[in-house]
This record gives C-alpha cells, structure tokens and sequence, in this order.
C-alpha cells in the first residue's frame, strides 16, 4: 500500500485544523492509501505552542515524509510548516500533489492504472512562464476523469491557442492532442502543469510501450521536436473510438483561471 504524506494547516484554529486532518485521511484511506499527518501523530506529545517541542515535531514529520511515497498538499492557504514540507520534498524527489478541494475524494491523485501520476515536480523549472506552443505538457490529474487518470493520459502536445501563450489576453484556451492516440481537447492553461521534463518520455515508456516511437523525435541534447512527432503520428484525428479523457467539459473541473496561481509558479 503507498503511504501518503498528509500535508494541512496546524496553526490558529487547532481544533478545526485536527477535524480537517481527520477528514482529508479518511476520505484518502478510502482511496486505498495510507494517510499519514504529522500532526495527528505527534501533537500527542508535541505541544505546538512551545517553539523547542514544535521544531521536534517538525524534525519527526520530516523522518516521516522521507519514508513516505508522496505528499499530498490539501488545500489553498499553504502555511509556513507546509512550504517546508514542499520544499523538503523537492529535495529529496518526492512526487508531490496539490489537492485545492480537498473535501471532494473524487479529486484526489489516485492512478486509474497504480502507476504514479505525473506532477509540478515533472516539469520544466519556470515553463509555466512560457510558451506551451509546439511542446509536451502536463495535464493536471484533477482534469481527467477517474477512468482515464493515469500518467499516459496526462502527458499532450499544446499545438496551439491563445492560452499558449504566458501573457494570454481573452482567452486562455489551450488546444492539445494525445502524443500517442491522436486525441484531442481544450480545456484552460490553468488545467496544465507546465512542459514536461525530456526524461519524463523514458518513464512512460516503461510503462506503456506505445510511446518507444517518440525516441524518434528526440534530439542529441534530449530535446523533443513535436511538429516531427505530429507529422509521424500522422496528423489524423483519432479513430478508435476511445472517448475522451477529459471531463465532458473541461471548463467544469473546479478550476477557474488564475485561482491556482500560487501552486503553478
């Protein structure tokens, strides 16, 4: 079973901060992992109010973090403990998630195919700042439907629209096709992660064979040409009739423009 990091807010209001925890790891225990929060665990003995016992609290929830799979981000407001615990997970590559909703289970990081998802920490440093057009993306795992969340499903080619582009005006659309189907949608720049890193190829395809065909388009210095990988896949329309991933409508997943900012920079 994967162990998962809980990570909530634990300062001000205790007794809804511990509710809210109690909550979040329940409804992820359902999701079949197991939820650990440090400060359901060890506020049992560490007084969060005196500094020397909170610092020990901290150290031990980091001794925990280190052992677990992932670490999942619950909500909008990230307080001091938790940017620690992001940075400390970047540190040490453990895939974190952002969850905004995190009293809706149905949006929860929970592979459709026990593969890990793919996350910020798979992208490009600074490529939400730029240009997605012509470029592999991530697509955030909220955005797919249960059935179809899974990392061969989260990685796209942007291939064009004003949402491309960083400094979007109007209109943040984003349209995207499936490197390996030829599926395509739209759906907002806010609904992607970023560009993939160029080693994120390698993982996927350990896990699906399908994509060994993009080593075709793949430059000495690691670089993907995508306009190649369009013109091998052929440029069709997909016709195996395979629905697609995306909610019915993309601009109904719970994520508005511009209200993820603060995870996506």
């Amino acid at each position: 079973m994967k162990q998962v990091y809980i990570a909530s807010p634990f300062r001000g209001d205790y007794a809804k901060d511990i509710w809210a925890a109690m909550e979040y790891c329940r409804m992820a225990g359902e999701c079949g992992v197991l939820p650990l929060t440090p400060h359901l665990i060890f506020s049992q003995w560490c007084d969060n109010t005196i500094p020397e016992q909170r610092e020990q609290g901290k150290k031990l929830g980091f001794a925990l973090l280190e052992r677990s799979n992932e670490l999942w981000v619950m909500g909008r407001t990230v307080s001091e403990g938790m940017q620690e615990e992001i940075v400390f997970a970047k540190e040490h590559s453990i895939p974190t998630f952002y969850i905004p909703h995190p009293m809706e289970k149905e949006t929860y990081p929970v592979s459709g195919d026990k593969n890990t998802l793919l996350s910020l920490m798979d992208c490009m440093d600074g490529s939400q700042r730029e240009n997605y057009e012509g470029e592999l993306v991530i697509l955030r795992h909220e955005n797919l439907t249960t059935e179809y969340r899974t990392p061969r499903n989260q990685l796209w080619i942007a291939t064009h629209g004003p949402g491309c582009r960083p400094d979007w005006k109007y209109s943040a659309t984003i349209h995207l096709r499936h490197p390996v189907d030829g599926d395509s949608m739209a759906l907002t720049r806010a609904c992607v992660w970023g560009r993939a890193k160029p080693e994120i190829l390698d993982r996927l395809e350990k896990m699906y064979p399908e994509f060994s065909k993009w080593k075709e388009v793949r430059g000495t210095n690691g670089t993907l040409d995508c306009q190649k990988g369009l013109l091998i896949q052929g440029r069709q329309q997909n016709k195996n009739g395979r629905d697609s991933p995306c909610h019915t409508d993309p601009y109904q997943t719970g994520l508005q423009e511009g209200e993820d900012e603060e995870f996506s920079r």
